[in-house]
């Protein structure tokens, strides 16, 4: 966790301050601190609820950080966002790309939309998901030409949902959103791969965050937070009250502070660890140079395509050398890197990579 300090994280400062004051604990949780000490409940402290205005003073910095107009800190992963945001736009139309995360058509169900897929050359529409004619192959996220097409063939749609960067660290052009505001019709991005974008050197340009309407981003993905923590950008001040009600609804209200403070924590450190991507990127430009990798906008996701044998020979056969990669997909080894590789390990990575692919 993050000391004290000029940039302490807020939520970190309540829950230190408390788990160093000896209190014998007669509330919840069970575990009654033993397994974490930041992990507690709301504690009644002067008449005020604890530590709410914390997570308050949290998620407005982490907004300014971020340039967005708003962020509310999730405790149920990019799912939720996706599902809150959807909520917002609840019997309407909604037009949306291949690629699209099952939490799409979970919220679409759940709050009954009229989802309407956009089918690009070489796409076939099944039980209203679209997917890419040949297996497993991934499409390429949905360019601007697109998007106006699309939007002119359904002039009566609510809102667009689109997904960047995808898996495979490609992105759409951001002046989607600003033709989406043209035609008046909400932007909604999945943006859960890219949380780092505000904080790394030239993937500035590819950001979301503060330009679309409503952007989730998980920030255990390529951040530094614990699994199942994200954050939901809200640039449009009217739809804010929407997404808090439908985060309300369809979240718990016992969200874990530990989790809580990992999100404020990560983008603190995310912020101070800019210097870091430079160093990514020249690991990145030297993998590149040895290896058949996927060309795309994020220099931080590795897809490398074997020049011998399999993409699943080379996943076991760098799990053989203590090298565990993100997954296989598109004929293709995934890796992520982030400011928390090391360089010893980052050199080894090279080293394996370079006599096994």
């Amino acid at each position: 966790m993050r000391e004290f300090g000029e940039k302490k994280g807020f939520i970190s400062a309540s829950l230190n301050e408390y788990a160093a004051g000896g209190y014998d604990s007669y509330h919840t949780p069970g575990h009654k601190g033993t397994l974490c000490p930041h992990d507690i409940t709301e504690l009644g402290m002067g008449g005020k609820i604890f530590p709410a205005d914390s997570v308050e003073r949290a998620q407005a910095r982490t907004a300014k950080l971020y340039g967005a107009k708003a962020v509310r800190y999730l405790v149920n992963g990019s799912s939720i966002g996706i599902k809150a945001a959807l909520w917002l736009f609840r019997g309407k139309k909604v037009l949306f790309a291949s690629g699209a995360h099952k939490a799409f058509s979970c919220g679409c169900e759940l709050a009954n939309i009229n989802a309407v897929p956009i089918v690009r050359s070489g796409e076939k529409c099944v039980n209203g998901a679209v997917f890419t004619c040949g297996g497993d192959h991934l499409p390429a996220p949905l360019t601007l030409s697109e998007a106006e097409e699309a939007l002119k063939r359904h002039c009566d749609a609510s809102a667009l949902f689109i997904t960047s960067p995808d898996y495979l660290g490609r992105v759409a052009e951001s002046e989607i959103a600003k033709l989406c505001s043209s035609r008046g019709v909400a932007l909604i991005v999945d943006s859960a791969h890219g949380a780092h974008f505000a904080f790394a050197p030239e993937l500035d340009k590819f950001r979301f965050d503060n330009v679309a309407d409503l952007c989730n981003m998980s920030v255990h993905k390529t951040l530094g937070a614990y699994t199942q923590t994200a954050l939901l950008a809200v640039n449009e001040p009217r739809f804010l009250p929407s997404v808090e009600r439908a985060l309300e609804l369809l979240g718990t209200t016992s969200e874990n502070y530990a989790l809580l403070e990992s999100i404020e924590n990560s983008v603190l450190c995310a912020a101070e660890q800019r210097e870091s991507y430079a160093r990514l990127k020249e690991v990145s430009q030297k993998i590149r140079e040895i290896v058949d990798v996927l060309p795309n906008a994020d220099y931080t996701r590795i897809c490398v395509k074997p020049r011998k044998g399999t993409a699943e020979e080379l996943f076991y056969s760098l799990y053989d050398a203590k090298i565990a990669c993100e997954a296989v997909l598109n004929g293709r080894v995934v890796l992520i890197l982030t400011p928390y590789d090391s360089d010893e390990k980052l050199e080894r990575l090279i080293k394996e990579l370079t006599e096994k692919a």
